[in-house]
């Protein structure tokens, strides 16, 4: 869903070399002999997803050797590269994925956009998702559990309530399948390899985005000189371990005690927007012409790095439609406390002297991943668009509740013991009927969450215990949207109508991969990067993405607006209602041994 820029820098960047008469590439700048003389710096954003990897190559707007009026500085996509990875299966509510098998599809991706002589990489990840390698072999030591995993349940089980409590009290979350700690505990108590690594002194735990720094980060000094393995994880990701005190932004000894987590084998925890790799040799002059060496200037999980691309402020509140549901709203400095079971988060902190700025957020485990379930399980569409043809077809759903609950229900119910359920059949269903209650549980369950943080919000600030931190509040009545599924028009309506506002969806809705580009391009100029390029104007800053110049709204979106009635939502919100109750407890008849 890019639109790609026409450039001459689109040439393959690889081939590229600084002797050459008509072209040449010197860390992300193109300089030409002909009238052209220069293009953008580019920068990489890597996102790694649930089901996939995807590279995007940017050029850097507004910024350039001999300025040009009038440019915007922006991000533009120029090239892009995907490619899927398996989900491994071992037992229901398991879900694994191979970390060599992501490893080696960034680096087609890579390859495939020209990734040579970029200026600066940042990365975006799947949160949550937890990798054991070995620190001197560099090889995972069992495959990375993913978010959605349900095997932990027994482990979180075992704390007491008052401990519970206190991980609340220190993280913004609770105790859950979700988070990586009762994965990482996992792993040390069920895998043989990970408990030698752990006798060895050589066991290293990390989420996506540690484990591609680790084994992709430029590892030279300025000096030339090979430096040793890079092992960090940004605030947002550190955020989702269970391990980090929100307030401090450090690893808990209390919670590392209470989960029998060492520090050491935890990353060190950076900034959104730094430095955290070495210098990348120069392809032209390396002997190694197929190593890659990433520059890493910017680290931000997946829901935060798409709240960037939406540029929210304080106030602001977004949706991503993926294989999951991602509800995030900033709320600026303040660390509000959810009373209706939705996360405090870390939103971002861009750059090491910036103050963070905090989220509340609530997840979804089945989003579009319920419409892959209805074709690659069911088989009841041969293609996810047939889903939303079908569900066109009928004004309802015929009194059809689909609830998704296969591995149980997240924020703000935190149900284990939830599993779907399909209700209200009669003979007069049909596929239709189901492919649109399939919608319509995407759309229901991000109601619950945006309603919930938007009642914790008013509450906070009653209190008067929300900092004043922009002039702008956000615009409560909208909602902005991105995400694989959000391109789903009927979806998209469904979605206003249950919560009887507007929602909006962007142009480009990859603003997942361009908040990540965004925090590069922010970490490369306080690293004052920009300088080689001997330009006078300043490069890009915070408050070129987040200042209130910068609205929220983008060019070429679409806005949906609510066609519903107040008693339709209060009908539909019923059945919803009803249909949840019947998912609780539902794991004792579901789940095997």
């Amino acid at each position: 869903h890019i639109k790609m820029a026409s450039s001459d820098s689109d040439a393959d960047a690889d081939d590229r070399r600084p002797h050459a008469l008509d072209t040449y590439t010197e860390r992300g700048v193109t300089y030409m002999s002909g009238p052209k003389v220069f293009t953008h710096p580019i920068i990489l954003a890597i996102d790694q997803g649930t089901t996939s990897t995807r590279v995007i190559k940017y050029e850097l707007l507004g910024f350039h050797y001999k300025e040009r009026d009038g440019e915007r500085k922006d991000l533009r996509p120029i090239q892009s590269a995907q490619h899927p990875h398996k989900q491994i299966h071992p037992k229901p509510g398991w879900v694994e994925h191979d970390p060599e098998e992501i490893i080696e599809n960034i680096k087609r991706c890579y390859r495939e956009v020209g990734g040579a002589f970029t200026m600066a990489v940042g990365i975006t990840n799947q949160r949550e998702t937890i990798v054991a390698w070995d620190s001197e072999t560099m090889k995972p030591l069992h495959n990375a559990i993913v978010w959605c995993d349900a095997r932990t349940a027994e482990i979180v089980s075992r704390f007491s309530e008052k401990e519970k409590h206190m991980v609340f009290q220190k993280t913004g979350m609770p105790i859950s399948t979700y988070f990586s700690a009762t994965k990482m505990r996992w792993l040390f108590e069920n895998s043989k390899d990970v408990q030698k690594a752990a006798a060895r002194g050589t066991l290293r735990f990390g989420t996506i985005d540690s484990w591609i720094v680790t084994k992709l980060g430029a590892r030279r000094d300025s000096n030339n000189q090979e430096l040793p393995n890079v092992h960090v994880t940004d605030v947002t990701n550190a955020s989702r371990y269970l391990l980090m005190n929100i307030e401090t932004l450090e690893w808990d000894d209390d919670l590392l005690n209470l989960f029998g987590i060492k520090k050491e084998w935890l990353p060190r925890i950076v900034s959104s927007a730094e430095r955290v790799s070495g210098w990348a040799g120069n392809p032209s002059v390396t002997k190694d012409k197929e190593k890659i060496e990433l520059e890493v200037y910017g680290i931000l999980g997946d829901q935060h790095a798409s709240a960037l691309g939406h540029r929210l402020r304080e106030g602001d509140s977004k949706n991503t439609y993926g294989t999951g549901c991602f509800a995030m709203r900033n709320t600026g400095k303040t660390i509000t406390r959810s009373k209706r079971g939705i996360l405090t988060t870390v939103c971002w902190k861009l750059g090491k002297d910036e103050e963070a700025e905090y989220a509340l957020e609530g997840a979804v485990a089945v989003g579009g991943e319920c419409i892959r379930w209805l074709r690659d399980e069911m088989e009841l569409v041969s293609d996810a668009n047939e889903v939303e043809e079908c569900a066109k077809t009928v004004t309802d759903t015929g009194g059809v509740t689909f609830v998704p609950a296969f591995g149980g229900l997240f924020a703000p119910h935190w149900r284990d013991d939830s599993r779907g359920v399909i209700v209200g059949l009669t003979r007069y269903a049909k596929k239709a009927h189901i492919c649109r209650a399939a919608l319509e549980a995407i759309a229901y369950q991000s109601m619950e969450v945006l309603e919930a943080m938007e009642l914790d919000c008013e509450e906070n600030s009653k209190s008067k215990k929300r900092k004043k931190t922009s002039s702008s509040d956000g615009d409560a009545k909208l909602l902005s949207v991105d995400g694989g599924a959000s391109v789903n028009d009927t979806l998209m309506q469904i979605q206003a109508d249950v919560l009887g506002k507007s929602v909006r969806r962007p142009a480009n809705i990859e603003t997942t991969a361009y908040g990540a580009a965004l925090a590069a391009a922010i970490g490369a100029y306080k690293r004052g990067v920009y300088g080689w390029y001997g330009n006078s104007k300043e490069p890009m800053t915070v408050r070129d993405v987040l200042g209130e110049d910068n609205q929220n709204a983008n060019d070429g979106s679409k806005l949906f607006e609510s066609k519903s009635t107040k008693e339709e939502r209060a009908k539909g919100r019923s059945r919803w209602e009803d249909a949840l109750q019947r998912t609780y407890g539902l794991d004792t008849y579901c789940d095997k041994e």
